[in-house]
């Protein structure tokens, strides 16, 4: 095994092969016979970072040792064996990058860190800081005509896009005997709906204005009783129960009736790449009394803890996981994400289905099923698989209702 004193790697398609030996107060190496040596009072700044080479599948990390005369020493984790092929030799790499910036920064206390910003996080950056200032401007608007321009502008540049395609696939093969011309009215309403939704973001604390005490028709949004009451009832008392909806008209809308009714709600996020638009996104759902609970590892720690605590928690159950069980949705096979029937087996709470209908002139029509008869296995506790399918059932049920009004864009079965 390679010391970690030294380390040898190839760092480029035509670059002879060098050898790396930590001395006592330098970076040395070899290459084609030559030896060169780097100071440590010499390196003015580390960098280390996951990079990726172009035509080459992966990531490997990279060590950029700054000089103080503005030069750059690379050793990267990529050794390449030929023209195309890279071998990953991290295995020698992280020991001997660990003890040559240990030992720099003892010979060096003055030496600094650089972090690392990929052309990729710049440009995500800029999205996201664009994505900020333009939730910022709608929310300034009047909220009809900003929604139905975005909607208009959506109809026209939606079929232009590479989604479409995958939309109407999926349309075509759930509804075989829709023709073509009702496809393209349903994918219509789809786009439609996805650009009043982005404008609906900025003024999500507004859309919210039924009145619990004297609820009056014509409002933003409109309830019928069985709903309000299944509502309150699951609200009551303070017990913890679970809520789950799919991405039909404007799902951010099912939260709100239950932090209206005094109650905080787990909302489960899954949280798009472009740092300053979620940061927004979570900035806006907190503020409607929701916590938000981003996807990721700690996911199922986290919706433990917050019904432990007796809190609700919502989550989408509409799309593709690719570590989940199998359900039926319309006739065919797919995976969905069992959490929700786990953890409602793991504390036996309730599970409430929730959706948004979109009406006309911006205004929506809230509905509450529930809670659902789980199924029970011989000893009591909630079967998981057979709730999964329940809620996927009651979700088929809602898109068959309003096609034009899921986001048929997700790739649903594979």
């Amino acid at each position: 095994m390679t010391e970690p004193s030294s380390y040898t790697h190839r760092r480029g398609r035509f670059a002879a092969e060098r050898s790396y030996r930590i001395a006592p107060d330098a970076l040395a190496w070899t290459e084609n016979g030559r030896e060169r040596r780097l100071a440590f009072a010499d390196i003015a700044a580390l960098e280390v970072f996951l990079a990726r080479i172009p035509g080459v599948p992966g990531a490997y990390w990279t060590c950029l040792l700054h000089r103080k005369d503005g030069g750059r020493e690379k050793i990267s984790a990529a050794h390449w064996t030929g023209l195309r092929s890279v071998e990953d030799r991290s295995k020698s790499y992280f020991p001997f990058v660990h003890a040559l910036t240990a030992r720099i920064q003892e010979a060096n206390p003055q030496v600094g860190s650089i972090e690392h910003r990929s052309i990729r996080d710049r440009i995500d950056t800029a999205v996201g800081s664009t994505g900020v200032g333009a939730l910022r401007l709608l929310r300034k608007l009047d909220l009809e005509r900003g929604a139905a321009f975005a909607g208009a502008a959506m109809r026209r540049i939606g079929p232009r896009l590479r989604g479409h395609r995958t939309a109407d696939e999926q349309l075509a093969t759930v509804f075989p005997d829709m023709s073509k011309a009702e496809r393209e009215k349903v994918l219509a309403g789809m786009w439609d709906n996805f650009g009043r939704l982005f404008v609906e973001y900025a003024h999500l604390d507004r859309l919210w204005d039924y009145d619990w005490d004297d609820p009056k028709p014509g409002g933003r949004i409109e309830m019928d009783a069985a709903s309000a009451e299944r509502l309150k009832g699951a609200c009551r008392g303070g017990g913890r129960a679970m809520f789950f909806t799919g991405h039909i008209a404007n799902w951010e809308i099912t939260p709100l009736g239950a932090t209206t009714l005094g109650r905080e709600i787990a909302v489960v996020f899954r949280a798009p790449r472009i740092g300053a638009f979620t940061k927004e996104m979570v900035k806006q759902r907190s503020a409607l009394g929701s916590t938000v609970i981003s996807a990721g590892p700690d996911t199922p720690l986290r919706i433990r803890e917050a019904l432990k605590s007796g809190k609700m928690v919502g989550m989408l159950v509409d799309q593709h996981y690719v570590r989940g069980i199998d359900v039926d949705f319309f006739g065919r096979r797919c995976k969905v994400n069992p959490m929700l029937g786990r953890f409602a087996r793991m504390f036996d709470c309730p599970i409430y289905g929730a959706r948004a209908i979109r009406l006309p002139d911006e205004r929506f029509r809230f509905e509450l099923v529930g809670p659902l008869a789980l199924p029970r296995d011989a000893d009591g506790k909630i079967e998981v698989d057979g709730t999964m399918q329940m809620v996927t059932d009651v979700i088929e049920g809602w898109v068959r209702d309003h096609p034009e009004q899921w986001l048929w864009l997700h790739r649903r079965w594979r």
